[in-house]
């Protein structure tokens, strides 16, 4: 028998994506294994949709007046940014070699003892291009196939690819799901039940966030309060609301945010953040407005006093967020008008976290039970 400490572990998931909760994610499921004493490696699988998605911006590449303002304005801040991300992968994590297809994946089934695809939504055919890897399609020993906090990040499987991955997950040993709603759908396709667990970003404490990737000398923009803004495309409320709470308070509006697309003296856009600098703006903020789903874990993980917009629901996306909030009954936390009064109602979180711990500990027994068995 393999002892517990020479278990090898490797991670599949969105580890190259230039998005602040892919990687935190990664970290902390790379983080909680090393501390179980596993020995995890991120297989650095290379997917050709998000590579081009993600890419470094060229500037050589900008052939038109248009396309190289649009560089300098941009891109530049995204280069930045992209150098930051792949920094982190390099300093925090232990990466595999590249690899850029199933069949080159094939060849290192040998080195490893065990699989983990996720968390993040690994299973979301939309967003990797219908890519089977991320169901560990290359693993011929499927007592090596496991899932840690995997999400469709979809309300339901279009019919198309039904067949498909109910063939790829049928012979898992265990599927741990990061949400209800993909616990629904595992139920409907294998007709068993499996366990939803917390997003890996939740299996570390505040405290162990900030002792890690904190720094101690605070930036400039963090020595006073502020409102930290992290959203995407398609909100309704969001930016108003972070004014209204803005002209209410007196603190100023952090955004974090590549785009010039709001004008207004009353935000400061934080461009280029990295990893450890997203985790320095959750950490100092007084409030967030956010419509994430990684901004509403680490919002409630650090205690802070948050507003979560719901996406249009024409993205079929929100059971996610709506998971969450039901998790530790924060509901009211939803932003449903730009009303700066949402203030006035702050989070106890005494409770909050009562709730946080227990559902922490359930997933970290899952964890260490999917890797090193019942009897550990």
């Amino acid at each position: 028998m393999i002892n517990k400490k020479e278990k090898k572990i490797g991670i599949i998931t969105y580890h190259r994506a230039i998005n602040y909760g892919a990687i935190l994610q990664v970290y902390a499921l790379y983080t909680k294994l090393k501390k179980m004493g596993a020995k995890p490696t991120i297989l650095d699988y290379r997917n050709k949709r998000l590579e081009k998605l993600h890419s470094k911006k060229n500037l050589a590449s900008c052939k038109t007046t248009k396309k190289i303002i649009l560089y300098l304005l941009l891109h530049k801040n995204y280069n930045r940014k992209h150098y930051k991300f792949r920094k982190f992968l390099q300093e925090y994590l232990k990466l595999g070699v590249p690899v850029y297809s199933t069949d080159e994946l094939e060849e290192h089934e040998s080195e490893y003892d065990f699989f983990i695809t996720g968390s993040d939504q690994v299973w979301n055919y939309e967003i990797n291009g219908n890519d089977s890897a991320y169901f560990l399609n290359f693993v011929q020993d499927k007592s090596k196939k496991k899932s840690y906090a995997a999400s469709f990040g979809l309300n339901s499987i279009s019919q198309e690819y039904v067949d498909k991955i109910r063939n790829l997950l049928i012979d898992f040993e265990h599927i741990l799901i990061r949400e209800k709603q993909g616990a629904k759908i595992i139920k409907e396709l294998l007709l068993k039940e499996c366990s939803v667990v917390l997003d890996p970003t939740m299996l570390l404490t505040k405290e162990e966030w900030k002792s890690q990737l904190l720094q101690e000398e605070l930036k400039s923009h963090e020595k006073e309060e502020y409102i930290l803004v992290y959203a995407f495309g398609g909100y309704t409320y969001i930016k108003d609301l972070a004014i209204n709470i803005s002209n209410k308070t007196g603190y100023k509006i952090l955004w974090l945010s590549t785009t010039y697309k709001i004008n207004t003296t009353k935000i400061k856009y934080i461009r280029s953040a990295g990893p450890e600098d997203f985790v320095s703006l959750i950490s100092n903020a007084t409030y967030i407005v956010t419509n994430s789903f990684h901004g509403t874990a680490f919002s409630i993980n650090f205690n802070k006093q948050f507003f979560t917009e719901l996406l249009p629901e024409s993205q079929g996306v929100n059971s996610r967020l709506e998971d969450i909030l039901e998790l530790f009954e924060l509901q009211d936390r939803r932003i449903l008008s730009s009303d700066p009064d949402i203030i006035n109602n702050g989070i106890d979180y005494r409770s909050v976290n009562v709730k946080l711990e227990n559902a922490r500990n359930k997933s970290i027994f899952l964890l260490r039970e999917a890797i090193f068995g019942t009897k550990r």
